[in-house]
């Protein structure tokens, strides 16, 4: 009887591991095709096409197999979204690993971060360095964080709000906007306080965001008033924990401020002339803006280790 019984289940356990294998044979198979049916008169047309070739109509990116078999781990799979929640994360392993000394302070770094000296060592803003030239330290800041805590705030917010406007504005135009944003939350901040004082975090960035997605949400209509109102709390909400922590309120303005003012200026992505006109300026700004972001990240690193040689 026993014998059976496990007779029984290693066949149960081989037929699910089979159709395990066969269910990721026929999703990376679904990567190969080299042709895809138009939503709207469903004609068949190139995979590389973006816009149909028979009835015009705007066909939405199809992405690549390795982000197909992404999106089979993570439905809600965002190229940019997640590209920067895993450099806040790296950097911050980083800068905790280099720095680590005993194990009770590195308890106490875990959680309340590095002091601000050496903040400021791996590329932290601070505006008397900013304003001697250091430019970078507004973007190099914005994948800094100060302690677990902080990091683990903003990375729920990035992942909240990342991937719904990367959908609906596509991967230049949210990149663009999250490190426009953030920058400028550095710069209101370096006005509103002390030259002298060290700030780091992408608070500024995702306030940022917010902004442009409660505008966003009204202008075009692609989303429902539930959510509008949800941006909004979430906006207050951080302002008021903002004020109760002492986190940098002017940072977080300063983004938010950006993002709505941002969001004015966007033309609509669902108007074909829309997308026809500015597809290619926001494809030259996307690439400009990763030539920048790795040039800043590079000239923080370098700032650090060569402060310490």
């Amino acid at each position: 009887m026993l014998k059976q019984r496990l007779e029984w289940k290693i066949k149960r356990f081989r037929r699910q591991l089979e159709q395990q294998i066969e269910s990721f044979k026929n999703l990376w198979r679904g990567t190969q095709v080299s042709t895809r049916m138009c939503p709207n008169c469903r004609a068949l047309v190139a995979v590389g096409e973006k816009r149909c070739e028979f009835c015009g109509e705007k066909l939405r990116r199809r992405p690549s197999g390795l982000g197909k078999l992404l999106q089979k781990v993570l439905p809600h799979y965002a190229p940019v979204s997640y590209s920067l929640l895993t450099a806040n994360f790296l950097f911050f392993l980083l800068i905790f690993y280099t720095d680590r000394d005993s194990s009770a302070q590195d308890l106490q770094r875990l959680l309340g971060g590095s002091n601000s000296s050496a903040l400021a060592a791996w590329g932290a803003d601070v505006a008397w360095l900013v304003q001697r030239g250091q430019w970078w330290r507004l973007i190099s800041a914005i994948f800094i964080h100060i302690g677990i805590i902080h990091l683990a705030f903003n990375s729920y917010a990035l992942i909240f709000i990342g991937p719904l406007l990367e959908e609906l504005l596509g991967k230049e135009r949210f990149l663009v906007l999250y490190l426009t944003t953030g920058a400028f939350g550095f710069l209101l901040s370096n006005w509103y306080y002390p030259p002298i004082l060290t700030t780091a975090g992408a608070s500024g960035a995702i306030f940022g965001m917010i902004g442009v997605a409660i505008v966003l949400s009204k202008r075009w209509s692609t989303w429902g008033s539930v959510l509008h109102q949800q941006l909004v709390h979430w906006a207050i909400y951080g302002f008021v924990y903002g004020l109760l922590l002492g986190a940098n309120n002017a940072a977080h303005l300063g983004g938010f401020v950006a993002g709505v003012a941002l969001a004015f200026t966007l033309g609509n992505p669902n108007r074909a002339e829309t997308v026809v006109s500015q597809q290619r300026l926001w494809t030259i700004l996307f690439w400009g803006s990763v030539v920048i972001t790795l040039g800043a990240l590079a000239l923080a690193l370098q700032f650090r280790f060569r402060s310490i040689s």
